[in-house]
């Protein structure tokens, strides 16, 4: 007995002479070069499209700087129609504003992004693949919701399929009251109906529950007069590739954490030049999809 009250004692003491060592170290990180950072997503529809670019920042910066005075040009290359994108703003946001009924192009068109900055061309391309739609969301209501630090409230998912006859690429966004679910553990993507190497079995099959139900945020779910959005944006297979690398980047954790790796890109830089880019660039097809939340029987 007397040797088990010593070891607790000199188990207690140790931990706290432990926490009382503890000293601040300062981590100085060397600077790298900064790169341009294009966010090229835009879609298909009537709508304001706009391309995000800034410049990398120092590891511990928490604002990225905004490139202005750039030249962003879209063209479709099927149709050879130009498209120019502008920044009126001045905040590196450029924009193009479509007339009424105007839009980028039809399905299968190939399109070329172009940005002039500082007298280096950077280039990507993308086709404009079709996408599919959303039949239904359905919602139940989670008094004690057994996941983790999850809250109660309404968890929706939503239904849908694949489009038959050859494999298709999706990403899909949920919003919640118009504002867009970002969460990175909520990243949604999909081959075909399923993620991951399968998809090419699953050939218009009805999405799976990993892929339908990802439109809900646990610790911020749903509640009676919320509007639930959901979008099926078309991507193609690099791009696919692109966010299933930037999830596994993003959430990349724990002991048995992989190696960090460069993320992928389709933007090419000139040869030699001082600011490389880094980012993606792609023309989607978008279906969407509302839902109100209503009260219903517990």
């Amino acid at each position: 007995m007397r040797n088990n009250v010593f070891r607790i004692l000199s188990f207690l003491l140790s931990v706290a002479f432990l926490s009382a060592c503890e000293d601040v170290v300062s981590v100085n990180l060397a600077a790298s070069r900064p790169q341009l950072v294009i966010d090229a997503f835009i879609a298909n529809t009537n709508t304001p499209q706009i391309i995000r670019l800034t410049s990398t920042a120092p590891y511990f910066n928490t604002v990225t700087p905004p490139v202005q005075d750039a030249e962003v040009i879209v063209e479709n290359l099927t149709q050879n129609r130009r498209f120019v994108f502008t920044d009126t703003r001045q905040n590196g946001e450029y924009c193009w504003q479509p007339t009424e009924n105007e839009r980028l192009g039809n399905i299968g068109d190939n399109f070329r992004l172009t940005v002039n900055y500082q007298g280096n061309i950077y280039m990507a391309s993308s086709p404009l693949n079709r996408t599919t739609s959303v039949d239904s969301i359905t919602y139940e209501f989670r008094e004690r919701p057994n996941i983790g630090d999850a809250k109660e409230g309404y968890y929706a998912q939503f239904y849908g399929s694949d489009l038959p006859g050859q494999d298709d690429f999706y990403w899909i966004r949920a919003y919640k009251n118009g504002k867009l679910i970002t969460k990175p553990t909520l990243i949604n993507y999909a081959f075909n109906a399923v993620r991951g190497g399968s998809g090419a079995g699953a050939d218009g099959f009805v999405f799976i529950p990993p892929i339908r139900n990802r439109i809900t945020d646990s610790q911020d779910p749903y509640q009676v007069g919320d509007e639930v959005r959901v979008e099926i944006w078309s991507i193609n297979r690099p791009t696919y590739l692109f966010l299933e690398q930037a999830e596994n980047q993003i959430n990349n954790s724990g002991l048995f954490a992989r190696p960090l790796e460069n993320t992928r890109t389709n933007i090419t830089s000139p040869a030699n030049v001082s600011l490389p880019a880094v980012g993606w660039f792609c023309v989607s097809e978008v279906s969407v999809f509302t839902q109100k939340i209503e009260p219903k029987k517990r």
